[in-house]
């Protein structure tokens, strides 16, 4: 797992670098602040459809307020009472040097492993790579369902944004959902088990 992590960040890594400018190593950011499906080109495309991971890869662009100060990443699996559950996620910060005018902005970049672990990294003014622990389940999946981030989102301080769920069901059929039902947990109670991912901009530096 960790060479393949290993080659899952090389790749990454030359996708959003082949945006950077000359002069710095952070990413082409958006034109305004918010979240929202990284553009890639046809060669990002073509790399990862050769490596089979397009289907499994999600990459976001970020552009934080002035006031955000942290980016915290919660990776969720839902309990039988329909609550989240952390199993796992990673933070960067500015740091309490920061200039008050830095700012946080830059990639995120996670990809789905064998037994629903995932894998991500967070790349801004530095680096950062998590993993998640992997999970058991005692039932067969013969139905699933991954949704992305697709269009657009605007930060609001200290709120979430689920940029990513997963579903998984022993059952032959599955209805269709959107990133705004992870706040209605409740919409999933049938299904065997899900996932979500979330981004959030604090502003705590700690």
């Amino acid at each position: 797992m960790r060479k393949f992590f290993t080659i899952f960040l090389v790749i990454v890594s030359t996708i959003v670098f082949s945006a950077c400018s000359n002069n710095t190593d952070i990413p082409k950011s958006l034109s305004k602040e918010g979240v929202a499906p990284y553009e890639l080109s046809e060669s990002d495309t073509y790399l990862l459809e050769s490596l089979g991971l397009e289907k499994d890869t999600n990459i976001v662009s970020f552009k934080a307020p002035k006031t955000a100060r942290s980016l915290k990443v919660n990776v969720y699996t839902l309990k039988d009472d329909d609550t989240w559950s952390v199993m796992g996620g990673g933070q960067v910060l500015l740091g309490p040097d920061a200039n008050p005018d830095d700012s946080l902005e830059g990639t995120f970049a996670m990809i789905l492993k064998d037994n629903y672990a995932v894998d991500f990294n967070i790349n801004t003014t530095a680096l950062a790579s998590y993993k998640t622990d992997t999970l058991d389940v005692d039932y067969e999946i013969l139905a699933s369902s991954i949704g992305f981030l697709t269009d657009f989102q605007k930060i609001e301080i200290n709120k979430e944004i689920p940029v990513a769920i997963m579903i998984y069901d022993s059952g032959s059929s599955m209805e269709s959902y959107a990133m705004e039902d992870f706040f209605s947990p409740s919409r999933f109670e049938e299904m065997d088990l899900v996932q979500a991912v979330t981004l959030t901009f604090t502003d705590e530096n700690h």
